[in-house]
C-alpha cells in the first residue's frame, strides 16, 4: 500500500540465509528425521536392484487440502506427487535409496502460495541486494510460490535470466505493469501483447497476468479515466490475459466494476480477473464482485488493523469502517479470497523479519484480526475475521485459484507439484498466538528441500 524508502538491511538476514542453505539450525527432539529406505535396500534382489523409486517420501501428518483431508504419507517423484495416502501404500513407491523423512511432531502442508507480493522486484526497499537473497528469504518464510505484482520489462528480463540460469528456486507468477505506481501513475501501454497469450518458459516462471494500478495506497489519487480503463480491460480479456486491479477507494471500485462488467459482457470470469487490496467496498459493490465472479486478494497480516490506526488514512476513506477490509463478507458471499503478504509494504518500517510475512502470520491474523504491529483488532476488524479453515484456504488452494494454478498448486494429490511446507506443529485447533509461534521447518519445491531449519532434514 503506502510506500516508503526505508532500506536498512535486516540484522537477521544472514542467519536466515545460512539456514536456507541447511548448514545450521536448531535440532528438535521431536523433529523429523531422514533416512534412506534401508528395508527396501536389503530386500532388493538382482532383478529389482535397478528400481530407483520416488525422489522423496514424507511420513507423518500430511495435510492435503483435498477430500482426503490428512494422510499418513506422501511420495514425490520427478517434481510431482505420485502418492498420498496410508503409509503402506505410499512406501510401495520407495526405492533402495529413496530419502524417507519422518515428520515426527511436525506437520506437512501444501506449499504455501503468496498471491501478491514484491519479494524480488522491491527487494531494495527492505535492504536486500541480490535477487537470489530475496528468493532465499521467501523460501525461509515458507513460501513455495510467490506472485511478483509489478513487473516492467527490466524486471521481466531479470526473472527470465534467473529462470534460465536455474536460480529461480521459488515458483514465480509475474504480473506485467500497465502503469507506474505512485507518485505518477504514468501509463505504459499494452507492451505485454508482444508475448502473445503469455509466457511460461518453465514450471518456475509463468507470465499470464497484467497489473493495473487504479489508485494509490490511500485512495486519494486515481490514475485512470473510465474509458481508458475499459479499453485496457477489454484488450486484456480478448488477448487471454488475467487482470489484477490495485483498487482501494469506493470510487475506484465503482469504475473497476463497471469496466470488468463491460469487458466480460455477460460471460463467466474464466480468466479469474482479480481485485487487489479491495480496501473500501460498499454493500452493493461486494454483491457485484460476487456476481461477476471476481477474485479478491487482501492482506490479513498488517493491513487489517495498522492502517485503521492512522487518522490521516481514514480521512481519505471516510468514517464508515464497516466498508473496510471485508474479508468475512467476501467469503460469506462466495467470493474466492486469497490472503497475501504484499511484501514488504505491509510491515512496520518495511522490515522483513523472521516473525512477519510467513503463512502462519497471515492465518493467525485472519483469525484474530491483529496486524503485524500487534495492535488489538477494533470491533470493525473483529467482525471480518475468518475461521481457521477459511484462513488456511486463503494461502493454499484459494491462493492457487487466484493465480490460475489450482490444478497443480495449493493442494497435494497425485499429479500436483511436489511443493510442501513443513511447520513445527499442527495449526488446527491452535490459538492464533500459538500459530504465530510455529517455525517453518522446511520448504520443499518440486521434491527438493530448498530451505531447512532442522539438521536431520538436510541429509
Amino acid at each position: 500500500m503506502t510506500r516508503s524508502n526505508s532500506s536498512t538491511r535486516l540484522a537477521t538476514l544472514l542467519a536466515i540465509l545460512l539456514l536456507s542453505a541447511c548448514t545450521s539450525g536448531p535440532s528438535a527432539t521431536s523433529g523429523p528425521s531422514t533416512a534412506t529406505n534401508s528395508s527396501a535396500a536389503t530386500s532388493t534382489t538382482s532383478t529389482t536392484a535397478d528400481i530407483v523409486g520416488a525422489d522423496l517420501i514424507l511420513t507423518g501428518k500430511v495435510v492435503t487440502m483435498t477430500e482426503a483431508g490428512e494422510v499418513e504419507a506422501l511420495a514425490i517423484d520427478e517434481g510431482h506427487v505420485v502418492a498420498a495416502g496410508d503409509i503402506d501404500t505410499v512406501m510401495g513407491h520407495a526405492g533402495p535409496s529413496t530419502p524417507v523423512i519422518d515428520l515426527g511432531d511436525n506437520v506437512a502442508y501444501p506449499g504455501f502460495v503468496d498471491a501478491h507480493s514484491h519479494w524480488i522486484g522491491d527487494r531494495e526497499h527492505y535492504g536486500v541486494g541480490a535477487p537470489e537473497e530475496a528468493i532465499a528469504l521467501a523460501l525461509s518464510h515458507g513460501w513455495t510460490s510467490i506472485s511478483e505484482h509489478w513487473v516492467d520489462q527490466q524486471r521481466l528480463d531479470e526473472l527470465v535470466a534467473l529462470d534460465r540460469d536455474g536460480s529461480l528456486a521459488v515458483r514465480v507468477d509475474a504480473y506485467l505493469a500497465l502503469n507506474l505506481p505512485a507518485p505518477t501513475g504514468e501509463h505504459l501501454g499494452d507492451w505485454y501483447l508482444e508475448y502473445g497469450d503469455g509466457l511460461s518458459p518453465s514450471d518456475r516462471l509463468r507470465v499470464q497476468g497484467v497489473k493495473v494500478t487504479i489508485d494509490n495506497g490511500w485512495g486519494s489519487q486515481v490514475w485512470w479515466e473510465a474509458g481508458d480503463l475499459l479499453d485496457a480491460f477489454t484488450t486484456a480479456q480478448d488477448a487471454g490475459w488475467q487482470v489484477a486491479s490495485h483498487t482501494v477507494s469506493t470510487e475506484s471500485h465503482e469504475m473497476v466494476l463497471d469496466a470488468f462488467e463491460a469487458a466480460l459482457d455477460g460471460e463467466p470470469n474464466l480468466l479469474r480477473h482479480r481485485i487487489e487490496h479491495a480496501v473500501q467496498v460498499t454493500d452493493e459493490q461486494l454483491l457485484r464482485i460476487a456476481d461477476l465472479g471476481l477474485v479478491v486478494v487482501g492482506h490479513t497480516e498488517g493491513l487489517s488493523t495498522d492502517a485503521l490506526g492512522d487518522p490521516e488514512y481514514l480521512e481519505y476513506l471516510g468514517e464508515n469502517l464497516s466498508w473496510l477490509n471485508r474479508y468475512r463478507g467476501f467469503v460469506d458471499a462466495g467470493v474466492k479470497f486469497a490472503s497475501a503478504t504484499d511484501t514488504p509494504w505491509m510491515y512496520p518500517d518495511l522490515q522483513v523479519t523472521p516473525l512477519v510475512g510467513r503463512p502462519q502470520d497471515l492465518i493467525a491474523g485472519a483469525i484474530d484480526g491483529r496486524g503485524s504491529d500487534g495492535t488489538v483488532a477494533p470491533p470493525s476488524v473483529a467482525a471480518q475475521t475468518l475461521t481457521f479453515d477459511q484462513a488456511l484456504r486463503s494461502v493454499t488452494i484459494d491462493a492457487a485459484y487466484a493465480i490460475q494454478a489450482d490444478d497443480l498448486r495449493g493442494h497435494l494429490a497425485p499429479g500436483t507439484y511436489g511443493d510442501v511446507t513443513i511447520l513445527s506443529s499442527d495449526m488446527a485447533g491452535a490459538m492464533p498466538d500459538a500459530i504465530r509461534d510455529l517455525r517453518v521447518m522446511a520448504t520443499i519445491v518440486g521434491g527438493r528441500i530448498l530451505f531447512c531449519n532442522e539438521q536431520t532434514l538436510c541429509g
